[in-house]
């Protein structure tokens, strides 16, 4: 590696320039030092507000806080540096920099296993190394130097002496700069406002334009001025209580004036905040979902996910009672007892309680004992819960009802009662004492859509003679409208006349099938171990002939 040369330059940030340095130079930033060649001091009052270069005595010129503060003056410092190699012997302090919540009297404070080669110095030498070496740090860190230091040559002489006599055994503190601290009228104050939303809440959701945090600034009834050579005022901003957190910009808005700050959520979601991250997603994620008090989501259709994770198998993911209402619901864990889930689209890869309850469209869920209500159900095992929907798939089952239009099922066991509208299809039974039964009458939510289309039916009735007596044009449209709702009423009704139930595999032992016609005629049959081709019923003028077994009903007796 090619030596590295020494640099000469002038900067107002001394942290930068040395980053640029050792990257020009290929070297690690801990292996580069400077030195302080000269330093510039520009000055801005009320009576010049641009920084000018400040050819006095500061000591003399400001030799009172009031002057400071009533002209409102302000520094910062250019510095004459000349970037280098570190020397082996330098001095290296342990330190820590505490600045307090307005920067005004910071202290280093220096550890006792710092690199002081104390020995191969006289104490004046030391002392004016130590000098040279803190003035680098303040400069580093942006604090004015070789102005308001007195306390800091104090205190740095006294440490030089417990130096030689052995006494630097402890963390030792030296004030860095002399400012003045302001007066508060008000203190800064930081409220996180989701946080006091709902104490019953364990996940919190907020609104489009919901402030979530609020950050009071401090009013100062007397100014102030800090080790970076600025006024202390209503306009100063310290971060030091504001939030102390990452942002997620693409959800949360910051909104600021001189008296407070805001941060406002972008969209409708939950609110995630690890201590580090603050953010609003549609997805919120965690181990346990405790008792609630309501709802935690108020509506299905909010575009929101919730994702709750268990690994202990002996806990549940979803408490006992709690209620959760969500576009998106995925659980991997368990279903408390008496709890309530409402979403779009549901997952359980856990089981359910045989005292809860589910909602949804679309459903999957690995194990089943509670009461599920959906439109699509895919469920790998069924261990006596109940079902009602449009169409279900189940891989297995141990006991339990089903009820919908269509339904497959894998293998089935004992004591399981299937009610179907459409079609009932088994690839195994292997137990016995189960039903299978065709009657869209069992199907709750085919009779709720019988009432609704005879609500239609009558609405659209009364739409019909409206439209006669003042819009005849509208007539064949209400008509054709009336037909359609009829047709469809006729298909659920009759539904049993083309609907099957078939088993493909042996039987191995007594179970049921039921066609139900209406409440006047319904063909049973009892099945053998043995293999049947598909169950389906055939109308004829004076009776049901129940296929492939030939068992018939009369229809007048």
């Amino acid at each position: 590696m090619s030596e590295i040369l020494q640099t000469s330059v002038k900067t107002k940030n001394i942290k930068e320039t040395m980053q640029t340095f050792a990257s020009d130079n290929f070297t690690p930033l801990a292996e580069c030092d400077f030195t302080i060649d000269e330093v510039s001091i520009y000055i801005r009052s009320s009576a010049n507000t641009d920084f000018t270069v400040f050819q006095g005595d500061i000591k003399e010129e400001f030799d009172t806080d009031e002057k400071l503060l009533n002209r409102h003056v302000e520094f910062h410092q250019v510095y004459s540096i000349t970037a280098t190699k570190r020397k082996t012997c330098d001095i290296k302090l342990s330190y820590s920099i505490d600045f307090g919540e307005y920067s005004t009297n910071p202290k280093i404070i220096i550890n006792p296993g710092s690199h002081i080669p104390y020995k191969l110095f006289k104490p004046k030498e030391l002392f004016q190394i130590l000098l040279q070496e803190i003035n680098k740090i303040k400069a580093e860190n942006g604090i004015l130097i070789h102005i308001f230091d007195a306390s800091m040559i104090k205190n740095l002489k006294i440490l030089t002496k417990y130096i030689y006599a052995g006494s630097f055994t402890k963390k030792v503190r030296i004030p860095l700069f002399e400012g003045i601290e302001p007066e508060i009228s008000r203190a800064s104050k930081l409220i996180m406002w989701f946080e006091h939303k709902d104490a019953h809440q364990q996940v919190i959701e907020v609104e489009e334009g919901e402030v979530l945090v609020e950050f009071k600034k401090p009013i100062f009834g007397k100014n102030g001025f800090n080790a970076f050579g600025l006024q202390i005022d209503n306009n100063y901003g310290t971060n030091l209580n504001d939030l102390q957190a990452d942002i997620d910009y693409e959800s949360i808005k910051i909104e600021e004036n001189s008296d407070k700050k805001l941060y406002k959520s972008k969209r409708k979601g939950y609110v995630n905040f690890d201590g580090t991250y603050l953010t609003v997603n549609n997805k919120v994620k965690m181990s346990k979902l405790s008792r609630v008090q309501d709802s935690v989501a108020k509506e299905q259709d909010n575009n929101i996910e919730v994702h709750i994770s268990q690994n202990d198998t002996t806990k549940d993911s979803i408490g006992e009672g709690v209620e959760l209402t969500s576009e998106t619901i995925l659980v991997n864990g368990h279903i408390g007892a008496n709890s309530i889930l409402e979403a779009v689209n549901l997952q359980v890869e856990g089981a359910t309680h045989k005292d809860s309850t589910q909602f949804a469209r679309f459903a999957k869920i690995n194990r089943h004992k509670g009461t599920l209500r959906c439109h699509e159900a895919k469920i790998a095992l069924l261990e006596g819960g109940e079902v009602h929907a449009t169409n279900v798939h189940i891989e297995a089952s141990l006991g339990g009802v089903v009820r919908a239009q269509n339904v497959t099922i894998g293998h089935v066991k004992s004591n399981l009662k299937v009610y179907a509208s459409h079609s009932i299809t088994l690839r195994l039974v292997s137990g016995e004492d189960n039903l299978f039964k065709i009657n869209y009458k069992e199907v709750p939510i085919l009779n709720s859509k019988i009432d609704l289309i005879n609500e239609d039916i009558q609405e659209l009735k009364y739409s019909l003679e409206e439209a006669k007596r003042h819009n005849v044009s509208q007539v064949p449209l209400i008509k054709e409208k009336i037909k359609r709702f009829q047709n469809e009423k006729k298909s659920i009704i009759h539904s049993t006349e083309g609907a099957k139930v078939t088993i493909e595999k042996p039987l191995h032992g007594l179970n049921k099938i039921i066609f139900t016609i209406d409440d006047d005629h319904e063909l049973i049959f009892k099945t053998d171990a043995t293999t049947y081709d598909p169950f389906y019923i055939e109308m004829q003028e004076d009776k049901i002939i129940l296929h492939p077994v030939n068992t018939s009903l009369p229809l007048h007796s």
